[in-house]
């Protein structure tokens, strides 16, 4: 943490001495004296004297704080639902509404207080535990999510962004809630949710927990998956409008804002912009704990420091990175990787040459200085393709994100044309935080980016975004006659985003990406069928699935072994192919795949190495792995 911050004060060309107040926020304090300490973690970049707390409980507050005062509104309520909030007496936050108004210190509305401050969904002796007692909006979620096989491999992560692209596919499994109950006062009882696990084969009751029996990982897709999605999804929507119609009844305001791992659900979002008596909604883009830290710093700034401030425009993008282009030499990197390259003059001509690419059909890397703030890929860390070519959106997922094939893709649309192509509840989604409906009579034009249900999750770029991305959008625009492109975060599955330069290099080795746009150079990938491919040998037999530092009784695939066999270092894929009498295309696909779990690397080729990170999410105790 002290290495990033520092890093993060050096692009800014500041000191820590010119930083006049420092806060923490953190899930885990469960007074005010641990509050308090937060700040010691930075105890080698923070001087004590200048250390600031938030009031016990911290974590909603630092929530609702991000999304009112980036809102631009002068008052509003604030609804957060997460998750896991702050310990509060033995338990835990659940759900969180306060009120807000210019000049006023935000007031406590609605508080809901989990009875215990035990997490679910944790992982130990090889298999993710929870238990019975579940309660709580995110909890639940969280906890289907993982039984529906969806997290990040070697963490109980959970990708509950998949089960919201499932559940289209999908009908209820009954009319009857399994899940969710609502109650009188705007409150949810929970009450069948254990047994609904249990009885729909997901679970089992040992001892004094619930065992997890979730799909295993590269195991096809039933229609039972697509139908407990489906039901989870239109429970979980029906809860939170209950909840938040009844703190907009409290409060008497027609302003919401929202934040908290829920609101990352965009299907939801939408729905209340549509069925809730509000004028004004905001959606903070960071929504889950990535979003407390300046939700912290902006509480310190308006209710601590005593700076009069007036209210601040709202945040129109989240181009917040530290800068990794400017003062870089590209094309050094690029001649470092082995890859050709072209020097382009400015942006307006490498916008120009990356929009001809994608009218072309190619799936391109876009890489530009400082990457977004938040989960969303909106045009500083994006793949991009076109929207409307058949058979692009399969292409994609299997040969370049090697995603599942269920899973949709969202547009990037100039905000000014959105209205013609999509039913839009509000002007604008710029965060990439609503669904809208394809307007009927378009969706064939931009299929690609047309989920199963008729849907698109969207963003829209406006003309003050800074950056060449709203430049690229219209000279495709110009090119093709449509104002939007399809729009994916820049990484590999199980990977993280791109966040370096030498990463997007990488995953011009690792996938079939057609070429990068990085600053102002426009770089080709190589010839794969020419790399020499090397098996990793300290992996030996044990390789983890999906991902390689999960080491823990996995084999290698029986398919795998004939190429592993030959992958010595000294064949290319060429020769290997014509050894075994096999497309060397399809061979190379197969590499790619090996490759990314770790199994094999590129003779002679760098590889960039993703982040570790030392601790794994909500380990609750000692026996947690």
């Amino acid at each position: 943490m002290a290495d990033l911050t520092n890093e993060i004060l050096a692009a800014a060309k500041l000191r820590a001495s010119d930083i006049d107040g420092w806060i923490g926020t953190s899930t885990e304090s469960r007074d005010q004296a641990e509050e308090a300490r937060l700040t010691s973690l930075l105890g080698l970049v923070a001087p004590p004297d200048r250390c600031l707390a938030l009031p016990h409980p911290g974590h909603h507050l630092a929530h609702a704080c991000a999304a009112f005062y980036t809102s631009g509104l002068d008052e509003a309520v604030a609804l957060v639902m997460d998750s896991y909030g702050s310990k509060v007496n033995g338990g835990r936050e659940r759900e969180t509404a306060f009120t807000f108004r210019a000049g006023a210190k935000p007031e406590t509305l609605y508080r809901v207080i989990r009875d215990s401050d035990r997490v679910a969904g944790f992982a130990r002796d090889g298999h993710v535990w929870t238990p019975p007692d579940l309660s709580g909006v995110g909890e639940i979620y969280r906890v289907v999510t993982l039984a529906l096989g969806f997290r990040e491999a070697g963490t109980t992560y959970d990708d509950a962004g998949k089960t919201m692209g499932l559940a289209s596919y999908g009908k209820r499994l009954s009319s009857d809630n399994l899940f969710y109950e609502l109650a009188a006062d705007g409150q949810l009882r929970f009450d069948r949710a254990a047994d609904s696990l249990v009885n729909l084969g997901v679970a089992v009751r040992d001892g004094s927990e619930l065992r997890l029996v979730p799909r295993p990982p590269r195991a096809p897709f039933e229609q039972f998956h697509f139908d407990l999605a489906a039901q989870l999804q239109e429970e979980f929507e029906e809860a939170v409008l209950h909840v938040t119609r009844h703190v907009l009844a409290l409060s008497g305001s027609r302003s919401l804002v929202l934040s908290g791992g829920s609101f990352l659900n965009s299907i939801l979002n939408t729905r209340i912009l549509r069925e809730t008596e509000i004028d004004r909604l905001f959606v903070f883009p960071a929504a889950t704990d990535d979003g407390n830290a300046p939700g912290a710093a902006l509480y310190a700034y308006h209710e601590l420091a005593g700076w009069p401030v007036e209210v601040a425009p709202a945040l129109r993008h989240v181009y917040l990175g530290p800068p990794r282009v400017t003062g870089v030499d590209l094309a050094a990197v690029a001649q470092q990787w082995g890859l050709e390259f072209r020097k382009h003059p400015g942006s307006g001509e490498i916008a120009a040459s990356a929009a001809a690419a994608i009218a072309r059909g190619e799936i391109i890397g876009w890489f530009q200085d400082r990457a977004e703030f938040g989960p969303r890929a909106l045009g500083a860390r994006s793949i991009l393709c076109h929207p409307g070519i058949p058979g692009m959106k399969d292409r994609l997922n299997a040969r370049v994100k090697f995603r599942e094939k269920f899973r949709p893709f969202a547009g990037a649309v100039l905000a000014e044309r959105a209205d013609k192509w999509f039913d839009m509840p509000a002007a604008e989604s710029p965060f990439m935080l609503m669904v809208c409906p394809a307007i009927e009579e378009q969706r064939g034009l931009v299929s690609e980016i047309v989920h199963v249900d008729g849907t698109c999750r969207l963003q829209t770029v406006a003309e003050d975004v800074p950056g060449p991305f709203r430049a690229l959008i219209e000279a495709f625009e110009a090119e093709t006659g449509l104002p939007l492109v399809l729009n994916t975060s820049f990484n590999l599955r199980g990977m993280p985003i791109v966040e370096r330069p030498e990463e997007a290099m990488d995953c011009l080795y690792g996938s079939r990406l057609d070429r990068l746009f990085i600053g102002d150079i426009e770089v080709f990938p190589p010839d794969l069928t020419r790399l020499r491919p090397e098996r990793v040998h300290a992996v030996k037999d044990s390789v983890g699935l999906p991902a390689a530092r999960d080491l823990k009784a996995k084999t290698i695939l029986p398919e795998w072994q004939r190429l592993l066999d030959l992958a010595d270092g000294t064949r290319t894929m060429r020769d290997i192919a014509g050894e075994l009498g096999e497309d060397v295309d399809e061979l190379v696909d197969l590499t790619l795949d090996l490759r990314r779990h770790g199994v094999v690397r590129w003779a002679g080729v760098s590889q960039a190495t993703p982040p570790e990170f030392p601790w794994p999410q909500y380990t609750p105790d000692s026996t947690a792995d």
